[in-house]
């Protein structure tokens, strides 16, 4: 005869020591999807997004705070279609730099999973030499794309990140601080 012992629900003593774990993992996968749901309800829309995301990059830019403005470039960064530089480069510059960038026109125009801003932009900023920078740039179009991302390490969502810098073909002219 085996000597099985029970618990109180009746269920013997290995079942019931299975059960917990999965009754954790459940609970946990509910929470998630939870967290999940509540982040997509009432989320702001398209332009909005777009918007903050150029706001903020630009005051973390002012500050010389890279994380703030690294967060919001896509890791696929072209100006003219040229890769300009790797980001560890991109985030030394603005730490050291502290840009003052000015996009007067902030308005998107949504496109599926890409937006665009065309505007004029000013640039104030030191660059390696001593050489110091303060231009507008006319026709300036920003161009950011929707990317997969993840909230909270775990829960994927989708950012909007700037993919693409396409200037004036006559921009070196007025780059140029001479």
């Amino acid at each position: 005869m085996s000597s099985s012992r029970q618990t109180s629900s009746g269920l013997p003593d290995v079942i019931y020591v299975m059960k917990k774990p999965i009754l954790i993992i459940v609970a946990i996968l509910v929470v998630l999807v939870g967290i999940r749901a509540i982040l997509s309800m009432g989320g702001a829309d398209d332009k909005t997004l777009v918007k903050a995301a150029l706001k903020e990059s630009l005051e973390a830019s002012k500050e010389g705070r890279p994380g703030g403005v690294m967060d919001k470039i896509s890791d696929k960064l072209t100006v003219n279609k040229e890769q300009v530089a790797s980001m560890s480069q991109i985030a030394k510059w603005i730490r050291d730099s502290k840009p003052d960038v000015t996009v007067t026109q902030q308005e998107p125009i949504i496109l599926e999973d890409e937006a665009r801003v065309t505007s004029p932009v000013t640039i104030k900023a030191n660059f390696p030499g001593g050489v110091a920078l303060d231009k507008t740039i006319d026709g300036v179009t920003l161009i950011f794309a929707k990317e997969s991302s993840m909230d909270y390490f775990i829960i994927p969502t989708k950012k909007w990140r700037l993919k693409e810098v396409l200037l004036p073909s006559d921009v070196m002219a007025q780059l140029s601080p001479y």
